[in-house]
């Protein structure tokens, strides 16, 4: 096979996430060569909140008309930029194992949540992450922030704001986990759906490639990010909508939580399930996302943020 085309954002963070991929890649395939093209997307160059972007996949769709073109042979993405929707003519060769899901907060003093003073800045541009703060500290000022994680840390750091919350696994693939003041229980700060997750994408018809990249697929990880992100297709859920996952696999046992919340006010319903499963039933576990779905869109939150 001649040298593989990588298609990956210009940011540290894409591209660590980018590095590690291959390495495992190379790790059980050590004649494989690869080549790194990086691509500019709408969300690397908007000012505008994510929550208000127009159209999905923002991080995504430059990195797939790429793909799509012949110009690039497989892309990384994190798995929460990545529309719930399957896209014609791609698929997910590879979701290698997850690192830690779960949110953390930075904060310019390295206090705890409970401990910030009552007014501090804290910076998010996520409504699931607006919603979970005003739930747990409704007396804090919640702000807008855009940049990539080092960029967050420093407005932290320099006093901009007072705290912002982050993913735990952004910081730790580019070595930052010194920065994090506390880690969030998923109780009160549920994460996105495949948050910590990195998804590998190539053409439906690259056969060969399926076969090299797919070695490095962790089909426990597969299973409950197919789970938290069918509750997305369940809601018909966009970048506005606040809505949380976490399915952990107990035994044979498939736990589901979902939580939809109301970023103007931090009310929320949470909602969960669990199945018997094995980790290649993977119908199984889109109708178990589904079902929560359902279940959440019976709640009072859903019409209040208008999802019915």
């Amino acid at each position: 096979m001649t040298k593989i085309r990588v298609g990956t954002r210009a940011s540290l963070l894409a591209r660590t996430q980018t590095g590690t991929v291959l390495a495992a890649l190379v790790a059980v395939a050590p004649e494989l060569q690869f080549e790194e093209v990086l691509i500019q997307t709408e969300g690397d160059r908007t000012t505008t909140p994510l929550s208000q972007a127009k159209t999905p996949g923002v991080f995504v769709s430059a990195l797939r008309e790429k793909l799509l073109a012949g110009e690039v042979d497989m892309l990384v993405h994190s798995m929460k930029d990545l529309p719930a929707l399957p896209f014609p003519g791609l698929v997910s060769a590879a979701i290698p194992k997850r690192e830690n899901p779960l949110d953390v907060l930075v904060s310019r003093d390295n206090l705890p949540l409970r401990l910030l003073p009552s007014g501090a800045k804290i910076g998010t541009s996520s409504p699931r992450r607006t919603a979970s703060i005003l739930r747990s500290r409704p007396d804090l000022q919640v702000t807008d922030i855009r940049g990539n994680v080092d960029t967050r840390v420093a407005k932290v750091r320099s006093g901009e704001y007072d705290a912002t919350v982050m993913a735990w696994a952004g910081l730790a693939r580019i070595g930052r986990l010194s920065e994090i003041a506390e880690e969030l229980s998923p109780v009160m700060f549920i994460p996105a759906p495949g948050q910590g997750a990195l998804a590998v994408e190539i053409r439906s018809e690259s056969a060969e490639l399926l076969g090299l990249i797919s070695t490095i697929d962790d089909e426990v990880t597969r299973l409950t990010t197919t789970a938290e992100r069918s509750v997305l297709v369940g809601l018909g859920a966009s970048c506005s909508t606040a809505i949380g996952a976490l399915a952990t696999l107990e035994g044979e046992q498939l736990l589901l939580t979902a939580e939809l919340g109301d970023p103007a006010t931090g009310a929320y319903e949470s909602v969960s399930e669990r199945v018997k499963i094995n980790p290649k039933q993977i119908q199984l576990a889109e109708q178990l996302g589904l079902s929560v779905a359902d279940k959440l869109l019976s709640g009072d939150v859903a019409r209040k943020v208008g999802l019915i």
